[in-house]
């Protein structure tokens, strides 16, 4: 991949995929805290990490978000996957079942809600186990989904670093996919009213911000919004939002803001900031 000769500072949001107990949190543990745990690591909702990684011209820091494997976590799962710019897919190597869950189900519903261009590393973990059940003859049918294989073991840290640099370098020159940049919701749209206060929020924590899917939820309750009407549809969106007082909407983006700067993310609670300012304004 090559850069100019100035150093590029860059944040990338990017996904783990595949089923339960493949070994994808413990992927993400060997390489960004370089520990490993026996025990199964099962994750309840979505997990972010976050680590910096130098490639050539360029700092990037990947914004890893982790999932938890179950299929019946839909939702869970699309808040996860809007935004994402790459993806590593993780199976089980002793498993195969797992590489066609992969095919058949993860991926479709990545390419639902991200980029169909977005790079994506294949991962054949825990490849330091006997009894193989996939190996390079029998993804040779599968070359199309995937820029790039690695046979890795969390266990023993094979092949763990080299798979998350790929995919640093593969997803540093790629634009982050947002639905809403936070400089067109500030100079071209209303905020006029609760409803698109809330609308705007919520477009920034899902797309912009890097926040996990159910602190989102958490601090929609705290401000004291119904979470479980949201996913209705738009008409029935608008009505509930009516009955949102003022009180709640702010509320929600001020809690909103105290935790990015919790989390040391200076411009996502200006953002913010700049939204709730852009809602006193023309709200009057």
């Amino acid at each position: 991949m090559v850069f100019s000769d100035a150093i590029i500072d860059t944040k990338k949001k990017v996904n783990l995929l595949g089923d339960t107990a493949v070994g994808k949190t413990s992927l993400i543990l060997r390489f960004v805290k370089s520990v490993f745990g026996e025990e199964y690591l099962k994750t309840i909702g979505t997990n972010v990490y976050t680590k910096e990684v130098s490639i050539t011209g360029a700092n990037v820091k990947l914004i890893i978000n982790d999932i938890m494997g179950e299929k019946a976590y839909r939702a869970v799962q699309k808040g996860a996957f809007m935004g994402s710019t790459g993806a590593i897919a993780v199976v089980d190597v002793t498993r195969k079942e797992t590489l066609d869950g992969l095919i058949d189900d993860w991926l479709p519903r990545y390419w639902e809600l991200a980029d169909r261009s977005n790079p994506i590393i294949l991962a054949v973990n825990k490849d330091d186990l006997p009894d193989k059940e996939i190996n390079l003859e029998i993804l040779e049918d599968y070359s199309e989904y995937f820029c790039d294989v690695f046979f890795t073991s969390a266990k023993v840290g094979d092949n763990v670093e080299e798979c998350f640099k790929t995919l640093a370098e593969e997803v540093a020159p790629n634009l982050q996919i947002r639905i809403q940049d936070i400089e067109d919701i500030i100079h071209s749209k209303t905020i006029s009213n609760n409803k698109e206060l809330i609308d705007a929020l919520l477009a920034y924590a899902s797309e912009l911000g890097d926040m996990p899917y159910e602190k989102r939820e958490e601090i929609l309750v705290e401000s004291g919004i119904d979470k479980f009407l949201l996913d209705q549809k738009d008409e029935v969106a608008l009505e509930i939002f009516g009955d949102v007082g003022d009180e709640e909407a702010v509320r929600f983006g001020k809690l909103l803001m105290y935790w990015y700067q919790e989390n040391e993310d200076e411009y996502s609670a200006s953002a913010v900031q700049r939204l709730l300012d852009k809602f006193e304004e023309e709200s009057g």
